[in-house]
């Protein structure tokens, strides 16, 4: 018994290593991403001016780390509700994870483009590296929570509740258009389509893979509450959502008199 609980303390720790070591990367990306956006030096005799016009021009940076943040952050809402259901771990599920950790750390670098070289954004390749890369992110998530769903009896607890909690209808779909969309890029690179071609190509199935994930989520998931945060939504009281649209009601106890 005592060997036991010792191997449970220890398959613990480790797991909690992992979640930590995972958390730890989601908060250096962000870090880092915010290091590029710098006001330059201004001179003292400056005007108001022109300071100010030296402002507005760190403003695409400051846009683009706050799209950036968003989507960092949305991927870490992910991954600690994935998590959230993991009771042990393996090798092959360390090693998806940091596939898709390695893919999240690619922020910085797509961000580059846009704070070290924002003429090369005017080129098809130089806006698509970015949306490969946030693409690329959500598909290596998938895998991750694909390997947990395939193995949830060994990995995890609630098994019962993954697949919906998780919205794992969705992310299959995802996980089989993401990699057809990245293609399409590729192929509009590699035989030179027109810009108008090629929003055509791209634009075009991203808007219908949008359009269908929401049906998706109507058909599947309409009783349950939408993990969209919004502004209202931080001063709304939280409620839960219970399978076919129905609540449970807490029995009330009676006080004698």
């Amino acid at each position: 018994m005592r060997a036991t609980e010792e191997n449970e303390i220890k398959k613990e720790f480790q797991l909690e290593r992992l979640i930590f070591f995972s958390d730890a990367v989601f908060a250096i990306i962000i870090t880092i991403m915010i290091l590029d956006v710098k006001l330059p030096e201004v001179e003292r005799y400056s005007s108001e001016s022109e300071a100010l016009n030296t402002f507005l021009h760190l403003m695409p940076k400051l846009t683009g780390y706050a799209v950036s943040f968003y989507s960092v952050g949305r991927l870490w809402i992910k991954h600690l509700r994935i998590f959230s259901f993991l009771k042990d771990y393996n090798l092959q599920l360390i090693s998806i994870n940091l596939i898709f950790l390695f893919s999240v750390s690619l922020y910085p670098f797509a961000l580059s483009f846009l704070f070290n070289s924002a003429h090369i954004m005017q080129y098809k390749w130089g806006i698509y590296t970015y949306i490969v890369i946030t693409y690329l992110s959500g598909f290596t998530q998938t895998m991750l929570l694909g390997y947990l769903i395939k193995n949830k009896e060994e990995l995890c607890v609630k098994t019962n509740e993954m697949e919906i909690v998780l919205r794992w209808k969705v992310k299959r779909f995802e996980y089989f258009v993401l990699p057809v969309i990245i293609i399409l890029m590729a192929c509009t690179i590699y035989f030179k389509f027109d810009l108008r071609t090629s929003l055509y190509v791209v634009l075009g199935p991203i808007f219908v893979f949008n359009v269908t994930k929401n049906i998706i989520m109507k058909i599947y998931y309409r009783h349950y509450k939408d993990d969209k945060v919004t502004f209202l939504s931080l001063f709304r009281k939280n409620e839960t959502i219970y399978p076919a649209g129905k609540s449970i009601k807490h029995p009330v106890k009676k006080v004698a008199k």
